[in-house]
């Protein structure tokens, strides 16, 4: 809640007098520009003490030991000390901020909308038990998933978080009022999970601290977090399932306009995802009857998955992969790389091989201390039946995992945080970080690099590329869908199925999903928003057009939303159409 998926905190009051002098002659008065920057500061540092375990996941570690306040009374407070904050910032006159100030100004004021619209409008913090199993969870699980200070110390402030969470817990039950059924079996499942976690993942974490003192403190702390989790499932399973977790056009549409930058009614919205379903659909059954004509679409993808690594070869083929990925981007004048591009491939920490697969690590935009980047591969766990390790292994398939990686280290996530942190970025473009550019970049880089020839042309190699844009583009319909056009979970499990080739528990998982977050469709809407984007700069360029210069150009603002980068690329040649 309040902006954490933004690495934002909502904030507490201060005036403007707090960072203009009153006293100061008018001569010599901050500019409107000076202005806005301090606010902004004041605004985001006021928030993480506000909020503690988004400061910690941005890299600010005051506050590690304590955590967020969620009663209705503090709910209530910062909602109002947020819209006094719009206020303020909506009163800056465009014309009187230069144009990043002009940017980051719109950033803010949608952030904060977007915010009021969760807390105030939808009202989660009451109807979704699951924001207090996040905010439980991941408070800690900021603090052991990367070593920015030793072990012991992060243990001390884990005690410190655990000891605060039983209230957290007891807040939440005062908060809460109703639960539609969908939200209250997955919160359910969540606080279930999350109270293994307490149990296995946490202990785990912090064997290396050999304090006996400290590891008793830690024993009490766990027990009474586990306890509480445990009767935070009963309280859950116990509330009368009332309502739809179906958020409505209205609020879609605001949704979109706030997060996204993108003022567009839903069906219209709709109709572009719609349309790149279909056209991926046929791509991907002509590229099934290529490998073979007389097996269904779907029976030839999975026949990809019968060809991956052993399960002790997993991480050398992707060490290996990541240098051919390398490779290529560089030869192929793809993006220039930053010197410090350099990742380290690692096995999946245990406490997290519950969660992860595949995934690229890096820190969070103010961290200075824990800056190395990894790529975590879950090794494959030998005392499993074959069976389930020929099933863990099938998603590293030899066409598929090189899409991955591509997503997530080169030229995708771990390239565009590369870059931003040699970027002069502002707070607020560090803070602000729009899904729709980041996973849109790294969705993007999927279709791209095999567009400029990674896997030479292999059909196989293709449909794996495929089969990850279905999957998105099914997201983004499905998200419609279930929000604004009243469909069932059948409706949307069938879509899964028939239209993306997913299997049954696939389109369950997926589905599911979906009814918790209505704007999954992000990773389909940035990367079209960048072919478009991409197709405008070319007319725009003409013979001096290069894809690394595109690309370059790109990625040098950080990761606003994509129509608010547009003008920066195209100047007067955009025609304001992101779509």
């Amino acid at each position: 809640m309040m902006l954490i998926r933004r690495f934002v905190a909502a904030c507490a009051v201060v005036t403007l007098a707090c960072v203009t002098p009153a006293a100061a002659p008018a001569a010599n008065a901050p500019s409107a520009n000076a202005q806005f920057i301090a606010l902004a500061q004041t605004f985001f540092y006021n928030g993480f003490r506000e909020q503690p375990a988004t400061a910690t996941g941005a890299g600010v570690h005051t506050y590690d030991a304590v955590l967020d306040d969620m009663s209705a009374a503090a709910v209530a407070r910062r909602i109002a000390e947020e819209k006094g904050y719009l206020a303020k910032f909506a009163a800056f006159a465009p014309a009187t901020l230069d144009a990043g100030n002009r940017i980051d100004r719109t950033l803010i004021v949608n952030a904060i909308r977007d915010d009021l619209l969760s807390a105030e409008t939808l009202q989660d913090w009451r109807h979704n038990p699951d924001v207090y199993t996040g905010l439980a969870s991941g408070s800690v699980f900021a603090l052991i998933s990367r070593d920015f200070a030793p072990l012991s110390t992060r243990l001390r402030d884990t005690i410190g978080r655990e000891n605060a969470i039983p209230n957290l817990i007891a807040q939440a039950k005062a908060n809460l009022t109703t639960v539609n059924s969908a939200t209250q079996e997955i919160s359910q499942e969540q606080a279930a999970g999350a109270a293994g976690f307490f149990a296995q993942t946490v202990p785990e974490a912090f064997a290396g601290v050999h304090d006996a003192a400290l590891q008793a403190q830690l024993k009490a702390s766990n027990a009474a977090v586990i306890a509480a989790m445990q009767s935070y499932v009963a309280f859950i399973k116990a509330m009368k399932p009332s309502g739809t977790f179906a958020i409505g056009s209205a609020a879609y549409e605001k949704r979109l306009q706030y997060e996204d930058a993108l003022n567009m009614p839903v069906a219209q919205y709709l109709g572009y995802g719609e349309r790149a379903l279909a056209q991926t659909r046929a791509w991907f059954i002509a590229t099934a009857k290529k490998i073979n004509p007389n097996e269904s679409p779907a029976a030839v993808y999975a026949s990809l998955a019968k060809v991956h690594p052993k399960p002790a070869a997993l991480l050398d083929v992707a060490r290996g992969d990541l240098k051919k990925l390398r490779a290529f981007v560089v030869g192929h004048r793809i993006v220039t790389l930053p010197p410090s591009a350099n990742i380290s491939v690692i096995p999946t920490p245990p406490f997290e091989r519950a969660f992860i697969t595949a995934a690229e690590d890096s820190a969070g935009p103010l961290e200075t201390v824990s800056t190395q980047a990894y790529y975590f591969v879950t090794p494959v766990d030998t005392a499993w039946p074959v069976a389930r390790q020929e099933g863990f292994l099938a998603q590293f398939n030899d066409y598929q995992f090189p899409i991955i990686s591509a997503h997530e280290v080169y030229p995708g996530h771990f390239t565009n945080f590369s870059i931003e942190r040699g970027l002069t970025l502002s707070l607020t473009r560090k803070l602000l970080q729009s899904s729709e550019f980041a996973e849109g970049w790294a969705h993007y880089d999927e279709q791209m690099m095999v567009d400029q020839g990674w896997g030479n042309g292999d059909p196989h190699v293709r449909l794996a590329q495929l089969e990850e844009a279905l999957l998105r583009e099914c997201r983004y319909v499905v998200g419609v869908k279930l929000h604004t056009a009243g469909w069932t979970l059948k409706q949307a499990e069938d879509l899964f199925q028939t239209q993306c080739f997913q299997t049954p528990a696939v389109a369950l998982e997926e589905t599911m999903r979906g009814t918790q977050d209505p704007m999954y469709g992000y990773y389909t809407l940035g990367k079209l928003m960048i072919l478009k984007l991409r197709a405008d700069y070319q007319k725009k360029m003409g013979s001096a057009f290069s894809l690394q210069k595109f690309h370059d150009a790109l990625l040098a603002h950080g990761d606003p939303p994509l129509p608010l980068v547009r003008p920066l690329l195209l100047g007067k040649a955009d025609d304001g159409k992101p779509l």
